[in-house]
């Protein structure tokens, strides 16, 4: 019975030994072979590199975001939110405490105030009171991010219109930065015949070497400020909303001195600022400084009056009674070279 047995085993393991057929390596079943390892080894070094531990990230600073203003003033963006915060939240961003705002924003400003740090030789553009809102060399800053930094500004105006202003900055290169910025006011007022239209256009760019012996900053402004003129209320219109009438509550309602007239100031400016060391401060041990700075500015700007009639009821008799316009043009081209040597001894 065990032999039996046993020879059906071996017949049937005979069997099985034949029935295996010889495999064939063709092309197709190589290539399988080839992605099936390298999907393989690719898993095995994703596992790998999951378990690999990142070195750690390093976070940018609040402290790394620099504002240089044109004097070299450096200070760094402040997020925090403090009454000083609120102080600029307006039309100037910056604090106003000792300007009267008029009825409308975009229009003048009474100055309680002197401002005694002007040190300009030469003398200053007329219709001074078109120019709170127009940015000069001084309100420019140029900066320095480690990450693209934005800012929006955005409040309403009165009646019908909108203040915006929008700013971004990058550094393409740790030593080379760009910024853009818009700054656009539409406000109707309350008022009749006092819109105001304003925008303020400015581009910079600074630079420096790695070396740091070389800086280059410049800047590019496009301004216009449009404001209609109303020659303020009447006389009788001053007594009807002083006196309380609730047909004359609504402003919009109130007589005006004229409706015919509009004042506007547009500038652009073209500024660069680029400095060389030839001998520069490298520690503490070095007393000795010199370089050449150069400045180079050309501003082309003019303020207009138009009125299509002469307001005779008011200014009185008048040379020309219609088409009236007065304009007044600036354009400047400056020039500056500095030799500056310091001496720390």
């Amino acid at each position: 019975m065990k032999r039996i047995i046993l020879s059906v085993i071996l017949l049937v393991w005979f069997c099985g030994i034949n029935a295996q057929e010889k495999r064939v390596l063709t092309k197709e079943s190589l290539d399988f072979k080839k992605d099936k390892d390298s999907l393989f080894s690719s898993s095995r070094n994703s596992e790998d590199f999951k378990n690999r531990k990142s070195p750690k990230q390093q976070l940018a600073k609040i402290s790394d975001y620099l504002i240089i203003s044109q004097e070299n003033d450096t200070t760094f963006v402040d997020t925090t939110l403090t009454i000083y915060k609120d102080y600029k939240f307006n039309y100037l961003r910056k604090d106003d405490f000792e300007l009267i705002p008029f009825s409308n924003l975009g229009q003048t400003y009474n100055s309680l105030s002197y401002n005694f740090k002007n040190t300009k030789l030469m003398p200053s553009f007329g219709a001074r009171a078109r120019h709170f809102n127009y940015m000069e060399i001084e309100d420019v800053n140029y900066y320095r991010v480690p990450t693209p930094l934005t800012e929006l500004f955005f409040k309403t105006a009165f009646e019908q219109g909108q203040l915006v202003d929008a700013f971004f900055t990058v550094n393409t290169s740790p030593r080379l930065n760009y910024s853009i910025a818009y700054k656009g006011l539409r406000s109707l007022g309350k008022y009749q015949h006092i819109l105001t239209s304003t925008g303020n256009f400015r581009f910079t760019t600074n630079y420096k070497t790695k070396n740091e012996k070389y800086f280059f900053r410049a800047h590019i402004v496009m301004q216009d400020l449009l404001n209609q003129e109303n020659g303020g209320l009447q006389d009788s219109s001053i007594e009807n909303f002083e006196s309380g009438d609730p047909e004359f509550i609504d402003r919009s309602i109130l007589e005006v001195n004229f409706e015919n007239a509009e004042s506007i100031l547009e500038g652009k400016r073209f500024h660069l600022d680029h400095t060389f060391h030839f001998v520069q401060k490298k520690d503490s041990t070095s007393n000795h400084t010199l370089n050449l700075r150069h400045i180079m500015s050309f501003e082309d700007k003019y303020y207009q009056f138009d009125q299509s009639t002469a307001a005779t009821n008011f200014f009185g008799p008048a040379f020309k009674s219609s088409r009236l316009r007065d304009r007044v043009t600036l354009e400047n081209f400056y020039n500056q070279f500095q030799l500056n040597y310091s001496n720390n001894l």
